[in-house]
């Protein structure tokens, strides 16, 4: 009997290949040094790249408790930054959460090109591992503040017409849109319980929203609510007029200021350096300066996810003012842990 040989299927092949490649891929920590493009199709960058990688050092608490993470929106509050920084230096880019001693080791070794942590863990871990590179920024932490407003059309003039009215809250909890509007309210005499409760959905409840913008629209354009709280900041990019009930835009004249809040600082790494490491290419180092020091005018809503209202350029003995800086922040909790950094995918 003569057997009869069969053909393997060209799908099965490239399968195989790419099943082979895969599993030679994953036995190396860097990215793999081809990329199948048989169409040779022009990429920004292909994964054999080299990522400029940058290690961050956060207490896990505030903005960097995972727990607080809304995966399906942002995920992590370093991903809108690191999008945006791949976007501007055309290459891909690692940002990963390390214990302090692990950014001093590789800062020295060359395993991370930069890192970002508070001026306390950057002098402890100096006066521990000496020299960590340069600092090419500092950073400025966000503080957040609410106004209350009311619909521009509304009789309603001062805080003291409140009572009995509608009042659009933030989210429930949060402590400009919720907690600081009501010390605000009360501290000028009005009592939460004069503020009518909401009938829908859920009686005896507050009437909140889920953020801020929602809150403006329900003032601005919405049934039986004329006032209500929003974010101060949001409020002074609005443009002076040609607010769009279809479009859910606002121009300042939709509004009457009532009053202000009490500033709240954001929860997040407190005011510390931006490091090069020592070998890190000068190129590189001054692409990355530029990116930072403009991004409060040109990516702000990336630095707000992360808490921070800025970065600043580091003058005169820099040292001396991160010093400073340390003696007001509290000691690092961050301690041990595993030596390997683990990429962010």
């Amino acid at each position: 009997m003569t057997m009869r040989m069969q053909k393997s299927s060209p799908i099965l092949i490239i399968v195989g290949m790419l099943a082979a490649s895969l599993a030679t891929g994953c036995s190396e920590q860097t990215f793999s040094s081809s990329v199948l493009n048989p169409f040779d199709f022009k990429m920004p960058f292909v994964p054999q790249k080299e990522p400029v990688r940058i290690g961050i050092v956060s207490e896990g608490v505030g903005l960097f408790d995972p727990s607080t993470w809304k995966i399906g929106e942002v995920g992590s509050p370093w991903t809108p930054l690191r999008l945006r920084l791949e976007r501007y230096l055309n290459s891909p880019v690692q940002i990963s959460p390390l214990k302090p001693f692990q950014v001093a080791a590789h800062l020295q070794s060359g395993r991370v090109d930069f890192a970002f942590l508070s001026a306390r863990e950057y002098v402890d871990l100096s006066k521990e591992f000496g020299d960590l590179g340069t600092v090419i920024a500092v950073s400025d932490v966000l503080e957040r503040q609410g106004l209350i407003v009311a619909d521009a059309k509304s009789d309603i003039q001062s805080l003291k017409d409140i009572a009995g009215k509608r009042f659009s809250f933030g989210p429930a909890g949060d402590p400009v849109l919720d907690t600081k509007a009501r010390e605000t309210l009360v501290a000028n005499g009005v009592e939460i319980d004069s503020i009518q409760k909401e009938i829908l959905p859920i009686p005896n409840t507050f009437q909140h929203h889920i953020s801020s913008a929602e809150s403006a629209y329900e003032i601005a354009y919405g049934l039986g609510t004329s006032v209500g709280v929003i974010e101060k900041s949001e409020y002074l990019d609005y443009p002076e007029s040609d607010g769009s009930f279809l479009l859910r835009t606002f121009g300042k004249d939709n509004f009457r200021v009532l009053a202000q809040t009490e500033p709240v600082r954001v929860d997040t790494i407190p005011e510390g350096p931006f490091l090069a490491a020592s070998d890190t290419d000068e190129e590189l180092i001054q692409r990355v300066q530029k990116f930072l020091l403009s991004a409060s005018e040109n990516d702000q809503s990336a630095l707000s996810a992360m808490g921070l209202a800025g970065f600043v350029t580091p003058v005169g003995d820099v040292n001396s003012q991160l010093t400073h800086l340390a003696a007001a922040q509290p000691a690092s909790k961050s301690a041990g842990g595993a030596d390997i950094m683990k990429p962010e995918k």
